[in-house]
């Protein structure tokens, strides 16, 4: 769902989550525009429809400064209604529909007798109040009213459905911000679950480091601790990153990790460069590494190999992390079942990271991914991400 609403909206920005496109896109038409605008139609119509179709005598400039003058009398009586109605929206339908019709025949009955009189001033025609013949004035009078009742009542229908229609897209709006807030919740939730093994073990070398007088290593350490830890924290996760500045911040991962390893850990980065622009989440890597040597690597006294690689296929972004630590058919179906896991207590612990990550990814991208965790022979364990290829060439 978020990213069908950021490709909706022109992925104008990385942020999957703004409200700023969603708002624009939904403001709400000036009720002042639309009122004159509409007015200014009925003069229009009827001023051609006058002068088309009405009787050969009739003077233009009286005629159209007679319509002008009784569109703009309406527009004057219309606007109180819009006041009215805006109080009516939680009446029921039976009481809203009286109020209408009375609010139209008080108007109609207010603006018959001045258009009338505008008519029979400017253009001298009828006057239904002049004595004579009252039955017949009183019957024009009448179809002057119902003809302004309807002109009124047109002008009802238009506001209540115009108000109708952005009420409906405003509560879908506001359905998409709450929709947005759980995701950026729960992103951040599984974002910010940062493995304190990782950060104790890291501390403890440092500390070694210190103990046998390896100071310059030491610092070293610590001062790529640091910029992994910035680049971890202040990377808002509502926000993509570009998969080379993943790859880069996944390398002072693995700088820290050699330090403890050393020799015993080899890692092979194999990134297309078609992919190298490719917008990921951030820190998506880095768990699937630290997973691999925690449950992998670390487990085998020769050490052992570690291979991330990425590829373009048609629209999509293939990821892959590789690592040949033993693996059995049990673990293989442990982890899946953690994977497919409703409940955070039925998650195994080697699976906790591989989870978040698939969660994230299904999250940011409405299910339109596949995460897979595949046996490799003779030994290892194979991690695959699939997501869709979002365009780099979006400024912010």
């Amino acid at each position: 769902m978020v990213f069908k609403q950021w490709q909706k909206l022109g992925a104008r920005s990385y942020d999957l989550f703004t409200e700023q496109g969603v708002l624009e896109e939904l403001s709400k038409p000036s009720f002042w525009w639309l009122h004159v605008l509409g007015w200014l139609c009925y003069v229009l119509i009827f001023s051609i429809d006058n002068l088309v179709f009405g009787e050969l005598e009739l003077q233009v400039a009286p005629l159209l400064s007679m319509l002008f003058l009784s569109g703009l009398t309406a527009a004057l009586l219309t606007l109180p209604l819009r006041y009215l109605y805006r109080r009516c929206w939680n009446l029921s339908l039976g009481s809203l529909v009286l109020v209408i019709v009375f609010a139209c025949a008080l108007v109609a009955g207010i603006w018959t007798p001045i258009k009338n009189s505008l008519s029979w001033y400017l253009l001298n025609g009828f006057n239904v109040f002049e004595p004579g013949d009252i039955e017949f004035s009183f019957l024009k009078f009448l179809g002057s009213s119902g003809y302004a009742f309807c002109m009124i009542l047109a002008w009802s229908c238009l506001y209540f459905s115009i108000n109708y229609h952005f009420r409906l897209r405003q509560k879908q709006e506001a359905l998409m911000v709450v929709s947005r807030l759980s995701h950026v919740a729960q992103i951040k939730m599984l974002r910010y679950q940062i493995n304190p093994h990782f950060l104790f073990n890291t501390l403890n070398a440092i500390s070694t480091l210190v103990l046998l007088g390896k100071k310059e290593c030491a610092n070293r350490m610590l001062t790529k601790l640091a910029s992994f830890l910035r680049f971890s924290l202040d990377n808002d996760p509502e926000r993509l990153i570009f998969l080379q500045e993943e790859i880069e911040a996944l390398q002072l991962y693995l700088d820290i990790e050699k330090v403890r390893f050393q020799e015993r850990l080899q890692i092979d980065i194999n990134i297309e460069p078609s992919t190298a622009s490719a917008l990921v989440s951030g820190l998506l890597l880095q768990p699937l590494v630290e997973n691999a040597i925690k449950y992998g690597i670390g487990n085998m006294r020769q050490g052992g190999r570690i291979a991330i690689s990425s590829q373009q296929l048609s629209n999509r972004l293939y990821l892959t992390v590789f690592n040949n630590g033993p693996v059995t058919e049990f673990d293989i179906v442990r982890i899946r079942q953690s994977l497919s896991s409703t409940s955070s207590d039925e998650v195994s612990t080697s699976g906790i990271g591989l989870k978040n990550i698939k969660d994230r990814i299904h999250i940011l991208f409405d299910g339109d991914c596949h995460f897979d965790v595949l046996p490799v022979e003779p030994t290892g364990l194979k991690v695959e991400i699939q997501i869709p290829i979002i365009p780099p060439n979006y400024k912010l």
